[in-house]
């Protein structure tokens, strides 16, 4: 059986110990925070670290990447951006997580690609360097195909990482492909994949539960867990009483999946 850990982001307005309490008692592996999150509810890392040791389970970071571009023409936003992934590799090893991921870059304007691909170079430089002196290993995600997103596949994660392409990891989210096809051919012909997102998507509106979508998980799911790879259950939800949280996990209880 594969790891499958959940989004921080199903339980945006849960206390740390709610969050523990719901990850291990419905048999989930762990849990991947977002940075951004933990730094906008002012959440405690002694207070992490302590529930850590009381209910173990793996912790993975999303760096912050809301309002951030990696690949700004800006050199104040690209410089900002940079600091603020640091900031949270930084808090990645606080908490004893295993690995953070980080959103490549986008296009300032759809006219400068070339320039944004040699900027957003420039960044994963810094980036790569703050993973060896803080001893966390970087996961790049391959990104939905929206206009000003271009890191949406192998060949271009490619071109912008150029000799730092072994030196990074790889997540891929199967929300972001068009179809169960692009996902699976990702996930056959990408290296170093460290880890998948999971969850569904209705046309163009990504991150749906599991059972609610244009992808057939039931027939998708078992595909994905033959690869042994850890996976995400992502989604958003602001609400006390976790239901898109229990949506998912009542599906994949069905399915076999935990």
């Amino acid at each position: 059986m594969v790891p499958i850990l959940a989004s921080s982001t199903l339980m945006w307005n849960a206390s740390l110990k709610e969050m523990f309490c719901q990850i291990v008692e419905n048999g989930l592996a762990g849990m991947e925070f977002w940075a951004q999150h933990f730094f906008y509810q002012e959440y405690d890392e002694t207070e992490y670290v302590r529930l850590a040791g009381q209910y173990p389970m793996q912790t993975v970071i999303h760096s912050c990447s809301w309002d951030l571009n990696l690949s700004s023409v800006n050199e104040g936003i690209r410089q900002t951006s940079v600091k603020e992934v640091i900031a949270s590799m930084e808090l990645a090893r606080k908490l004893g997580a295993s690995e953070i991921t980080v959103h490549p870059g986008h296009m300032t304007t759809t006219c400068c690609r070339s320039e944004c691909a040699v900027i957003m170079y420039d960044s994963f430089q810094e980036i790569a360097g703050a993973s060896v002196r803080l001893g966390i290993p970087v996961s790049l995600e391959i990104m939905e195909k929206t206009p000003k997103e271009f890191v949406t596949d192998i060949e271009v994660m490619q071109e912008v990482t150029r000799d730092l392409f072994d030196f990074f990891s790889y997540t891929l989210d199967v929300a972001h492909c068009d179809n169960e096809e692009e996902a699976l051919y990702i996930l056959d012909h990408l290296p170093s994949i460290s880890k998948l997102h999971i969850s569904n998507r209705q046309g163009s509106r990504y991150h749906t539960p599991l059972s609610d979508g244009d992808y057939d998980f039931v027939s998708l799911l078992p595909v994905l867990c033959a690869y042994g790879l850890p996976m995400v259950v992502e989604g958003y939800d602001p609400g006390r009483y976790f239901h898109v949280l229990h949506q998912n996990i009542a599906f994949l209880q069905s399915q076999g999946g935990i």
